[in-house]
C-alpha cells in the first residue's frame, strides 16, 4: 500500500509540474499554424520596377517587420507578400552592422510574433526555420541549435543551426519549440551542408536606437565616424563603401554597399567583380548595377575625374557596359565646387551637370528616338570618387525615374 501511495504521489507531482511549468513544446504542424501568419515574403525591385531578389521578413510589432538589410541592399522599392496579399513597404530603421532592417507597412494588422527572452537560446534545443527559400513561401524546416557564436561581442553574436537556410530565407524566423522567435535567419554556408546562421532575436528591440545613434554619429562626426585620415586612406581588401540610394518619387531608401574583395595590380575588385576601379578611382567596368543609374549609365571612367575644374565642358557618346546597355549622348559641364559632409568629414566636391539623351537598344542597333536624361554628380577629388549622384530619366508621358545615391561612410 505504501508503494502504491508513493507512486501515486510521484505521478501527481509530475502532472502538477507539467501543469504549472509554462508552455509545452508544440508539434511541428501546430507550431506552423501558430507562427506562419507572422512570416512574410519580401520582393524587391530596381528603379525600372524589374524584380531583383526575394527574401523573408517577420512581424515584430504592429505595422512593423524585420528583415536582413542585405535583402534590401539593391532595391529602389519593395513589397511584402503572403499568399495573394501584397503590401507596399518602406525602410524605417537600418542597423547595417547587425544586418537587421526594420520596415514599416501601412494598414497592416497582422499580430506580432512572440520573441523569446534574451539568453533563452541553448545549444541542442529543437528549432524551426520558416521563410521563403527560392521563393517558396512559408516553408518549414526543422533542426537543432548547434552553436552560439561570437561570445559577448555585441555585433558578432550569431546562432548556428542545422535548420535549413537557402537564398530567399534571409530575414525569416527561427523559432523554438514553443513558437517563440529566437533568431532572424541570415545566411548558410553552401559548401558546408547544414551550417546555417541566424541573428539573435533579442537584437530586434535595439534596432531603432542603434539606427538613430548611427545616424547621429555620422551627422555630428562623433564616435564611430571616420576622421579625415580614415576617409582618405587607401582602401584595403575587406573595406567597404556604403551609399544610400533614394527613389525621389516614392521616398524609399536602401543601403548599397560596395565591398572591396581584392586588389590585383592597379585594379580594385568590388562585390565579386561586380564593379572594378583603378587605384585612382576611374571606373573600369560595372557588371552589377547595384546603384541604379549611377552604375547602369556610367560613362567610361565614371562620372568624375581628378583633372576637372569649374567651367570645363566635354561631350560623351557611349554605350553603357551593363544594365540595358543603352547608347548615351550627353554634354557635361563643371558648374561649381562646394563643401560636403561625408561620414562626419568635410570634403570639397566639384559639381558636374550632365544633360542629353538615352537611346534604347532594339535588335542589333539603337533607337533613332532618344529619351531625355539629366544627372548631377558631386565628385570629391581627394577621395577620387563621386560622393553624391542624382539622375532623372523621362521615358514617356507616364514613365519617369528620379533617384539619388550618396556616400554615407567608409567601413574599415
Amino acid at each position: 500500500m505504501a508503494m502504491k501511495n508513493s507512486l501515486r504521489w510521484t505521478s501527481l507531482l509530475i502532472a502538477g509540474g507539467l501543469a504549472t511549468g509554462g508552455a509545452q513544446a508544440l508539434e511541428p504542424d501546430a507550431l506552423f499554424e501558430k507562427v506562419s501568419p507572422g512570416v512574410w515574403t519580401v520582393r524587391t525591385f530596381d528603379a525600372q520596377e524589374r524584380p531583383l531578389r526575394g527574401g523573408s521578413a517577420v512581424v515584430v510589432a504592429p505595422g512593423r517587420l524585420v528583415t536582413n538589410c542585405h535583402v534590401l541592399a539593391k532595391a529602389s522599392s519593395f513589397v511584402i507578400r503572403q499568399d495573394n496579399v501584397t503590401y507596399g513597404a518602406t525602410l524605417e530603421y537600418p542597423d547595417v552592422e547587425r544586418d537587421l532592417c526594420q520596415i514599416k507597412v501601412a494598414n497592416f494588422r497582422v499580430a506580432p510574433l512572440q520573441i523569446a527572452p534574451a539568453g533563452a537560446a541553448r545549444v541542442g534545443q529543437r528549432v524551426y526555420a520558416i521563410g521563403s527559400p527560392r521563393g517558396f513561401e512559408n516553408t518549414l524546416g526543422e533542426g537543432i541549435l548547434s552553436g552560439l557564436r561570437g561570445g559577448d561581442a555585441a555585433d558578432a553574436r550569431l546562432l548556428q543551426t542545422t535548420a535549413p537556410v537557402s537564398p530567399g530565407s534571409s530575414g525569416g524566423g527561427l523559432f523554438d519549440s514553443e513558437g517563440r522567435l529566437v533568431g532572424v535567419t541570415t545566411f548558410g554556408v553552401r559548401e558546408a551542408g547544414s551550417l546555417n546562421f541566424a541573428v539573435p532575436a533579442d537584437f530586434v528591440a535595439e534596432i531603432p536606437a542603434r539606427a538613430q545613434a548611427a545616424m547621429a554619429r555620422r551627422a555630428e562626426g562623433g564616435d564611430g565616424a571616420m576622421g579625415p585620415r580614415g576617409l582618405t586612406d587607401p582602401l584595403r581588401p575587406g573595406n567597404a563603401l556604403e551609399y544610400v540610394r533614394t527613389d525621389r518619387l516614392t521616398g524609399n531608401r536602401a543601403s548599397v554597399v560596395y565591398r572591396l574583395d581584392r586588389i590585383t595590380g592597379d585594379e580594385l575588385f568590388f562585390n565579386m567583380g561586380g564593379r572594378i576601379e583603378k587605384a585612382d578611382g576611374r571606373v573600369v567596368t560595372v557588371a552589377s548595377p547595384a546603384g541604379g543609374y549611377f552604375d547602369s549609365s556610367s560613362p567610361p571612367g565614371g562620372w568624375g575625374r581628378k583633372d576637372i575644374k569649374p567651367g570645363m565642358r566635354w561631350h560623351l557618346d557611349y554605350v553603357a557596359t551593363t544594365g540595358e546597355k543603352w547608347r548615351h549622348e550627353l554634354d557635361a559641364v563643371v558648374v561649381g565646387e562646394r563643401s560636403m559632409r561625408v561620414d562626419g568629414t568635410e570634403v570639397r566636391a566639384v559639381q558636374i551637370a550632365y544633360t542629353g539623351w538615352i537611346y534604347a537598344s532594339y535588335g542589333t542597333g539603337a533607337s533613332l528616338v532618344g529619351t531625355p536624361f539629366e544627372a548631377t554628380a558631386w565628385y570629391a577629388r581627394e577621395l577620387g570618387r563621386v560622393v553624391r549622384f542624382e539622375a532623372q530619366h523621362r521615358r514617356g508621358n507616364s514613365s519617369s525615374t528620379s533617384e539619388s545615391i550618396e556616400l554615407v561612410r567608409v567601413i574599415r
